[in-house]
């Protein structure tokens, strides 16, 4: 082969190159997150969970709605096989419930405009978040976000724990104590 062929394929990788590369920042991207978060309202200090969108795209994305699911009822493979014949796609939320936020009068700041590099949260109450899973199978959530275009983009399952409550007039226990606790033999009584 002679130096004009090797060029030739060498222009015409790079032209594929810059197309994928354009094809892939041509349309906006959103993340998003769920965490634990603490912020301050009002002048106290509030613990929940926090849903983080950001926009790591070079185009301004414009959200309409912030919801949050949960899991409702364990799907049968039945259910499974009617989703897939029906819309012909890999069912991944049978089960789940969407539910907004403004159920729970929580406020999401929609609709809202994300500009490049810019992010938009929402805090989650510990007690709304008591709430919402009563009625859940277990205690997951997975946040749902969409755009102007009906577009949505869902997070990853957040496993929310339980948090033992303590009373107000007890002190929290040292390591040692715990430790003191778990190590003592039950019937020792």
């Amino acid at each position: 082969m002679d130096l004009t062929k090797y060029l030739a394929i060498y222009a015409a990788l790079l032209s594929t190159a810059v197309f994928a590369w354009n094809v892939s920042r041509a349309r906006p991207k959103i993340r998003v997150k769920l965490i634990f978060a603490v912020e301050q309202v009002e002048g106290e200090y509030v613990h929940g969970v926090s849903v983080a969108v950001q926009n790591p795209s070079p185009h301004t994305v414009h959200l309409t709605n912030i919801s949050l699911l949960y899991p409702w009822r364990r799907p049968t493979t039945k259910d499974y096989l009617e989703h897939i014949f029906r819309f012909r796609r890999w069912p991944s939320r049978i089960g789940w419930v969407h539910t907004s936020l403004s159920n729970y009068d929580i406020e999401d700041g929609c609709p809202v405009a994300l500009e490049l590099g810019t992010s938009h949260s929402v805090l989650v109450p510990e007690d709304k978040l008591e709430e919402l899973l009563e009625d859940a199978t277990k205690r997951r959530l997975k946040a749902v976000v969409q755009d102007a275009l009906w577009r949505n983009k869902y997070s990853p399952t957040f496993e929310y724990p339980i948090i033992p409550k303590q009373s107000d007039d007890a002190e929290p226990a040292s390591t040692a104590e715990i430790e003191q606790k778990d190590s003592a033999p039950e019937d020792a009584a």
